[in-house]
């Protein structure tokens, strides 16, 4: 009797082992087939802005766009959110949305495509960002994470970024403003939060600074002609494509080369003014005191950038990181004078 029940216990016991396996086994199975990546274990925050009626004034908002394999969709009627699955296949997501249609003076209604978008996870700036863009197009759209201190795994299905070294700063690079000189404001209509600055030890670099801490555009002046071909050869190696030509023409007698790819914008420029203001003089006729003021105040102006004529200036900016920049930032209007 008492070796029948050691016996069924034994048996039990295996039994129990083999369930026990077996669910193993099978959460082995699920979890691998649930791979969690970027899309279902962080939020992904769209920033946009609205304008009004006549396009005159807008505001900046953000919300939560992609949350748990899902896009979250807000009916501009009713208010109410709705969320569509994510289905993701090698470089694209592909989902419904809910769009709220009809103009000014027009019943409104809510309406349900599908899309298809191309995306890419990136570390950039020290930040995880999520790049969406419709198919076909050049325009894309730069999401954060509601957390900066994530951990993404980073993609490579559109996105290429190159950055260019001037005078030892980059687009991006962070920077105090206590380590600048000659800070103004910039002349930026679209971005209200940049100041213009030289740094302290190089009155020859010029630096658009985002946020009083990040670099936002680079110049360079008094770039002697003879440094010119070296510039050039560097560019065109790095970024592989041959630039345009500036033809020197009247009445700025500018010249030289610019190169636009991918985002990247750069001019290597010549402006003659010397010449500019000499033709000034020859073309001034007669013997008034006006004319002769004229030629006067024109050949006073041509000796003055007589020297200054022979440089070249480099601008560099990069549409790609500047966007991110305009991003991250905090979109607040910035002041060289007051905070």
């Amino acid at each position: 009797m008492a070796k029948n029940i050691l016996q069924n216990v034994l048996i039990a016991m295996k039994n129990i082992k083999n369930t026990i396996t077996i669910f193993i086994i099978l959460a082995t199975i699920s979890s691998c087939s649930e791979k969690q990546d970027n899309f279902s274990t962080h939020d992904w925050i769209l920033h946009y802005y609205e304008f009004n009626e006549d396009y005159s004034s807008s505001t900046s908002h953000q919300r939560i766009l992609f949350k748990n394999d899902s896009i979250v969709c807000i009916s501009k009627i009713t208010g109410e959110t709705t969320r569509f699955p994510l289905i993701k296949k090698d470089s694209l997501i592909i989902f419904k949305e809910l769009y709220t249609i009809g103009g000014k003076g027009e019943t409104k209604k809510d309406t349900i495509v599908t899309d298809t978008l191309l995306y890419d996870f990136k570390n950039i700036f020290n930040k995880p960002l999520l790049f969406i863009k419709p198919l076909n197009s050049e325009y894309f759209n730069v999401l954060t994470s509601s957390k900066d201190n994530i951990q993404i795994e980073e993609s490579n299905n559109f996105l290429s970024i190159t950055n260019f070294k001037i005078g030892g700063f980059e687009i991006g690079d962070s920077i105090s403003i206590d380590s600048l000189n000659n800070v103004k404001d910039a002349d930026n209509y679209g971005v209200k939060n940049l100041l213009i600055a030289n740094p302290k030890n190089n009155d020859n670099i010029e630096l658009e600074i985002i946020d009083k801490k990040y670099i936002y555009s680079i110049k360079q002046r008094n770039i002697e002609k003879s440094q010119t071909e070296n510039i050039a050869k560097i560019i065109n190696e790095k970024i592989n494509i041959i630039p345009d030509t500036i033809n020197q023409t009247q009445p700025f007698y500018l010249n030289g080369f610019q190169w636009s790819h991918n985002g990247i914008d750069i001019k290597l420029e010549n402006n003659n003014m010397y010449q500019h203001y000499m033709d000034i003089v020859h073309e001034t006729k007669g013997n008034g005191i006006l004319s002769i003021a004229r030629q006067t105040a024109a050949l006073k102006l041509a000796n003055e950038s007589s020297e200054q004529s022979s440089y070249y200036e480099l601008e560099y900016n990069n549409s790609i990181l500047q966007e991110i920049l305009r991003t991250i930032s905090t979109r607040k209007t910035q002041s060289s004078i007051i905070e």
